[in-house]
């Protein structure tokens, strides 16, 4: 019994020791292991007011719910280097040409564009990333150099593992060193990776949106050729709408009363055709950045973005460009509407007021461009004068259509 005891006692003391030894062990690895982070690209543009809400009301409360869990790295496309990465990033993930415009998420292999998109979208894949441990950097090319260039020395083991699986960027590929490239940490990312890089333009999240407003305090004066530009379309709709006001209220009876399709023949059809095609694509682009809200490619004349971006670019909600492209679809729809003979005369009415109307409100956006906004916007200019056609064209063939053989509308 005695020997049974002590076997017992011997037992336990190397149980216990085994239990004891085995605790910092234990805590030791859960000390040491990371948490899963989410890591994802932001490329951006500093005048592009899409990328600065996608900034302040998306990107910058999930890095604050989120803290070290998730890294995004943004990348200003208005520099050469960034320009260069953009570039390389839209080619290795084959986007669509309707889809290369800022702002651009990439997490994974899965690239996000426009606030809107980045918003609805972003915050479901941050967690599902987070469920499944983690991701890596973005895999485009030259994506490593940066990481590994932003990330300091002591805490470089990730950006050393996300070089090895990247595809590394050659000299005789025409790369762009990370030395020069423009790349912004936000908050929680990096925390000295400004001071590792001080060679760079690399800035806080904060300060992009106050940079952007100390630019745009100094920058040059509006467009000169633009607003003369808009200023002939408003005076050219000005003078679409005197003409027309002054030839309907005189012969106000060959509209009402006369009889005939305006769409009689290949020439008046074939111009239509032309006009309505141009609306549809300008208005339907338009909508398109409106609805996305991605960046619009304005040309060298004028300020597309600061138009779209303006509170008046929209009316209870909805974009003005949407309301142009059901604009041209109604003129569509009514001219085609003129061959059904019982609806004819409707048509034709229905097709000269829309005209009227649709022209009017170009005057009146076209006033806003100049006088309030302060930018004006070669898309809009276009449409206004495309509106003002078929105002002027509409107008003109209604009144030439032949009146009824009655000798009352013959006096008239």
């Amino acid at each position: 019994m005695p020997g049974n005891t002590s076997r017992i006692i011997w037992w336990w003391m190397i149980f216990v020791s085994c239990l004891v030894f085995s605790l910092p062990a234990s805590a030791q690895e859960q000390e040491t292991e990371e948490p899963a982070v989410v890591h994802a690209v932001l490329f951006y543009s500093p005048t592009c007011p899409h990328c600065h809400e996608a900034i302040n009301n998306v990107m910058i409360p999930l890095m604050e719910k989120y803290g070290e869990q998730l890294a995004v790295l943004a990348i200003d496309t208005t520099t050469e280097a960034g320009s260069y990465l953009f570039t390389r990033a839209i080619t290795y993930y084959q986007t669509p040409q309707n889809r290369q415009g800022v702002p651009t998420l990439v997490i994974e292999d899965t690239v996000l564009v426009g606030a809107l998109e980045i918003e609805n979208v972003f915050p479901e894949m941050i967690e599902a990333g987070l469920a499944a441990g983690g991701n890596n950097w973005p895999n485009f090319p030259g994506m490593a150099e940066i990481v590994m260039e932003l990330t300091p020395a002591p805490d470089s083991a990730q950006a050393e593992e996300a070089a090895q699986t990247q595809t590394p960027v050659t000299e005789a590929d025409g790369a762009v060193s990370a030395d020069v490239a423009t790349a912004v940490p936000l908050p929680s990312l990096f925390p000295s990776a400004i001071a590792a890089t001080e060679d760079t333009t690399a800035q806080s999240i904060e300060t992009i949106d106050a940079a952007a407003a100390t630019e745009a305090e100094t920058a040059s004066p509006p467009d000169a050729v633009g607003f003369a530009l808009g200023w002939m379309v408003l005076l050219g709709l000005l003078a679409v709408l005197l003409f027309c006001v002054w030839q309907l209220g005189g012969r106000w009876a060959a509209l009402t009363q006369a009889g005939g399709a305006l769409n009689s023949g290949i020439g008046r059809s074939g111009l239509m055709g032309a006009l309505m095609t141009i609306g549809l694509v300008v208005s339907g682009y338009l909508a398109y950045v409106e609805t996305t809200h991605v960046t619009a490619v304005c040309g060298p004349v004028g300020e597309c973005n600061i138009v779209q971006s303006s509170p008046y670019a929209h009316i209870f909600g909805i974009p003005i460009a949407v309301l142009g492209l059901l604009f041209y679809i109604s003129v569509a729809g009514l001219w085609l509407l003129q061959r059904v003979e019982t609806w004819q005369r409707l048509a034709v009415l229905a097709l000269v007021g829309l005209a009227f109307g649709g022209t009017l409100f170009s005057l009146y956006l076209t006033l806003l461009e100049l006088l309030v906004i302060g930018a004006v916007c070669m898309w809009c200019l276009t449409s206004a004068v495309a509106t003002g056609l078929i105002c002027l064209l509409v107008t003109w063939w209604a009144l030439k259509r032949p009146l009824p053989p009655d000798p009352q509308w013959q006096a008239s």
